[in-house]
């Protein structure tokens, strides 16, 4: 009986990790995506970029900052008024 429930337990902690794992995944797939969306916006808009301005946007983790980005370079005149120049 013991054994049972332990086997049990194990199953569904096992299945937990494993959906926890997938959303992270996924989260992550995002963010990459939109960091790689949002780069070339700002090379097409502003040319050649910055090491930093790159590295800026490599540490950006948020989704929603990513997105509030890729829509400002439509009306942005500089990487200064983006916020990361």
């Amino acid at each position: 009986m013991l054994e049972e429930t332990l086997v049990k337990w194990h199953d569904e902690i096992r299945k937990e990790a494993l959906k926890e794992g997938r959303q992270e995944g996924r989260q992550e797939g995002q963010v990459f995506s939109l960091r790689k969306v949002l780069l070339q916006l700002l090379t097409q808009r502003f040319g050649r970029l910055p090491e930093t301005v790159r590295s800026r946007v490599g540490q950006i983790a948020s989704t929603t900052e990513l997105e509030k980005l890729t829509r400002k370079v439509l009306s942005a005149r500089s990487l200064e008024e983006m916020g990361i120049g």
